[in-house]
Formats: structure tokens, sequence, C-alpha cells
């Protein structure tokens, strides 16, 4: 593309300020499609009058992914507009500079929820595993939002020996906390968390119980199969297709027969699932009539 006039750069800038999102939207694009001829009007744009203006830079700033934005993305995570920091701490998060680091920590801190969940979010991308303890911490934040990121964080940055610390998290009044835990805990394959998730499987929540099948089928928990069987007879199916799923990973001859018997299911996508367990055992599903039967491979 060729040299835009600083005039039509200064064009785009101001209707990010617009009230219409499409305009808003519109100008954004233009933006990032002019690329690195961009990136030095948007860094000044973080320092517009309007904060629509600044936290709309900030965003730009990070899909551009140019170092150039680094340190005055790092000067706006002081804005006095929230929308600003948070889009600023994303952004940074998105282009890995770890200065960002000790200063997303502290936002840790900040009043407000969305600032928070939006530092841990960059906190997660930056990889930054010295902001483990302070993550930690955060699983008793008040807000929901932010708890569960603390939990996703933790996940992602696989963090084994804080697996312990999100037990509480799987009795949290929140469904989606409760969830978030289940996954970390069969993701980091906590062992000293198998009596609770088994106790999961009894959520009154639909993706609590599934997110606990799916972790007892990713450490292969044998004992889980008694559970498992009674999630294959609920009405939920995709709680039916986890469990479908956990006992194709666990593959003892009791979970093999546990998916022989719900092959009478009559949803396809639980069908699907089964049909892909039991191939994965050395079993193929032959149809006859209405009945399903299953032999060797």
């Amino acid at each position: 593309m060729g040299a835009v006039s600083q005039s039509l750069l200064h064009h785009y800038i101001e209707r990010l300020a617009s009230d219409h999102f499409e305009d808003q939207q519109a100008a954004a694009i233009q933006l990032l499609e002019l690329g690195t001829q961009a990136v030095e009007p948007v860094i000044h744009a973080l320092q517009h009058s309007n904060p629509q203006v600044r936290y709309m830079a900030a965003w730009i700033l990070g899909e551009l992914d140019d170092p150039r934005a680094i340190d005055p993305l790092l000067k706006a995570l002081s804005d006095l507009d929230t929308r600003v920091q948070n889009w600023s701490a994303r952004a940074l998060g998105e282009l890995g500079d770890h200065r960002a680091v000790p200063t997303l920590m502290q936002m840790l801190r900040h009043s407000q929820m969305e600032t928070r969940r939006c530092a841990i979010l960059a906190l997660t991308w930056l990889r930054a595993t010295e902001a483990l303890p302070i993550l930690q911490t955060a699983l008793r934040d008040p807000m929901a939002a932010v708890r569960t990121a603390a939990i996703e964080a933790i996940d992602k940055l696989d963090a084994y020996d804080y697996a312990p610390a999100l037990h509480p998290s799987l009795r949290d009044a929140d469904s989606w906390v409760r969830a978030a835990a289940a996954h970390a805990l069969g993701h980091l394959r906590d062992e000293t968390a198998i009596p609770l998730l088994m106790e999961a499987m009894k959520d009154p929540a639909n993706w609590v119980r599934f997110q606990a099948a799916w972790a007892l089928g990713e450490m292969r928990v044998e004992d889980s199969i008694t559970g498992l069987d009674v999630l294959l007879m609920e009405d939920n199916a995709n709680v039916r297709r986890a469990a479908a799923e956990a006992l194709g990973k666990i593959g003892t001859d009791r979970a093999v027969d546990s998916l022989v018997t719900a092959l009478k299911d009559r949803d396809d996508n639980v069908l699907q699932t089964i049909d892909e367990a039991l191939h994965r055992l050395g079993y193929s599903i032959e149809a006859e009539g209405e009945d399903n039967k299953t032999e060797p491979l």
C-alpha cells in the first residue's frame, strides 16, 4: 500500500470518537489495514482528549503488534479512564513484553473488576509465572469473573504446584468458577482432587458435571466409572457425551461395557462420541435393525 497522507490518518483517528459503532469499527479497520504507517499516529492518539479514542487506540496497537507501542502503552496503564487501562493491559499482553508484568500485578488490586480481569488475561498471555502468588490470591476475589480468570491463568501457566489451591473453587457459589476449576484440575492432573471431582459429577450445573467427567477421563480414574454410568443416563446430551468420552479414555473392560450399554442413546452426537471411543479401544459398531452391536476390529 502506498503512503497515506497525515490528514487522512488524522481523519481516521477522529472517526474513532464517533457515537456510531459502525463508524468506529470502519475507522479502526482502515487503520489496521495501513499497518506500520498507522503506528505513530495511533500512538499519539493515546493522548487524545476523548477517552474513547484512547482506548480504541490501545486496542489497535495491540493488533498492530509493533514494538514501538510498548513504552506508550506502559504509560497508558496509568490513564484516568479504566477502559484505556484495560485495553492497554490487553495490548501489552498481546505484544509480549515482560516490562509490563510489575504494573499488571499491581492492577490486580484495582477497584474495577474488569481491570483486574484484563490484568490477569495479560499476565497469562505473557506467561508471567512470577505472578502466580498474586493469582492465587485472586482466587478469593469478590467477583466471579475474576476468580474464573485466575483459575484459567493457573491452568494455562501449567502451574502444577498451585493445583491444590483450586480445590475450594470446586465448591464456589458460581457454577462457571466450579466448571473452570474442574477443567484446570483435570489438565493439571491433580490426583488429590479426585474425590472432589467425583463429587462434582453430581453438581446441579450441567457444565460442571461435563468438566468433572472430562477431568476424570483425563486422569483415567477407574473408580469414577460408576459415576460416569449415571451421567450416561441423564437428560443433558453434552454431559452424556463427556461421560462417554471419559469412559473411552479409561478404557477398561468395565468402561467398554458401559459404552456398549449406552449404544441405545438416540442423540447422534453422543452416539458418534461412543463410536469414536470404542474405535480407539479396538471395537467397531455394526448396526442391525434397531440395535447396535460391537465387535473387535
